[in-house]
């Protein structure tokens, strides 16, 4: 009887090492597929061909574009710098009319000066993942880079 709860307690232990093993192997595997999508060739594309692409068939854009890295050049419209601990910096690029046009978020704090120091009708381009369009009416872009 003590035998069989020894070997009970041994395959149970086992399975639970193993059972660990493999789901840290697919989280890892997970996250270096994440890595590789961020770190792989970005699509490039001017902020009014990616506000276009969702205005015409939101879809089909995020066929394209959703979980991508992109650069998207624009237009400054508006910037936020938040004080320490309150966000994230933030940059909205708008069109010909001053329409807000893409978000960019997710600034890392170390660019703080750089995007207070960006003005409106400034060219800029920004490196993030698009998100589709996310809580407002334009595409988004998260874990934004300034480049």
């Amino acid at each position: 009887m003590k035998t069989h709860k020894t070997s009970v307690a041994l395959v149970l232990t086992f399975g639970l090492w193993l059972g660990l093993i493999l789901g840290c192997s697919s989280l890892r595997k997970a996250a270096d597929a994440k890595r590789a999508q961020r770190e792989g060739p970005p699509i490039t594309i001017s902020a009014e061909d990616l506000y276009k692409a969702y205005e015409s068939n939101g879809a089909e854009a995020d066929k394209l574009y959703q979980g991508k890295i992109l650069i998207v050049t624009g237009t400054v419209g508006t910037t936020s710098t938040p004080e320490a601990g309150i966000g994230y910096s933030a940059v909205i690029l708008m069109d010909a009319r001053q329409k807000p046009i893409v978000n960019c978020l997710g600034f890392a704090t170390d660019e703080k000066d750089a995007i207070s120091k960006l003005r409106t009708g400034q060219k800029v381009s920004v490196k993030g993942e698009c998100m589709g369009k996310v809580v407002t009416d334009i595409p988004v872009l998260e874990d934004s880079v300034l480049q």
